[in-house]
């Protein structure tokens, strides 16, 4: 070979070796590009994340918030209506105690009445208002013996839904009965 040939063969590698080196230079700086794009696209995604558990967290805080003022709302309701069960209960007591009383009165014009049935005798007015029937007095003062049926219903393991459709109740009024007579229970055990 002429040494020109080598010239032109050297020559020749040279181009073929420059045209591969500046690709895989190209290549591995696109590589690059793309680590750093993953990246980026990574902490926007976590930048993203946080943005939004801040919001949660805010979230929640309002709504526990919220919570509780609510629920003082309702511990001062409950406390106003124990209030008034205990009052209702004592007066439910005097109204029985006095129903005794009235009974023993009635008994009383009863014996009159029949005495002077015989004799043929008018009633007076106060005899009439006494032996009129007495408004209804719960014969227990619990809870169970007010509202027996919804009980035996109960005990029947039927759910509020169905006891409060049967006797044509509120939901939350038979949860509110059962509930009462469960703390009943409790404070009499």
């Amino acid at each position: 070979m002429q040494p020109w040939m080598y010239v032109v063969l050297l020559g020749l590698v040279v181009i073929v070796y420059a045209r591969f080196l500046p690709k895989e230079q190209m290549a591995a700086s696109g590589k690059m590009t793309v680590v750093q794009e993953i990246e980026e696209t990574i902490e926007h995604f976590a930048a993203e994340m946080d943005e939004q558990n801040q919001s949660l967290l805010d979230l929640f805080s309002k709504t526990k918030q919220d919570y509780e003022v609510e629920l003082a709302k309702l511990a001062g309701r409950l406390e106003t209506l124990e209030k008034q069960k205990h009052e209702l209960s004592q007066e439910l007591t005097k109204v029985h105690f006095k129903d005794q009383g009235n009974s023993a009165a009635i008994s009383t014009i009863d014996l009159e009445l029949g005495q002077q049935g015989a004799a043929g005798e008018p009633l007076t007015l106060v005899e009439e208002s006494v032996y009129e029937e007495a408004e209804p007095v719960y014969a227990g003062l619990s809870m169970k013996s007010r509202y027996a049926e919804l009980f035996s219903l109960h005990d029947q393991g039927k759910g509020v839904e169905a006891i409060a459709k049967k006797l044509g109740m509120n939901k939350g009024e038979v949860s509110l009965i059962l509930q009462l007579s469960r703390q009943e229970e409790m404070t009499r055990a």
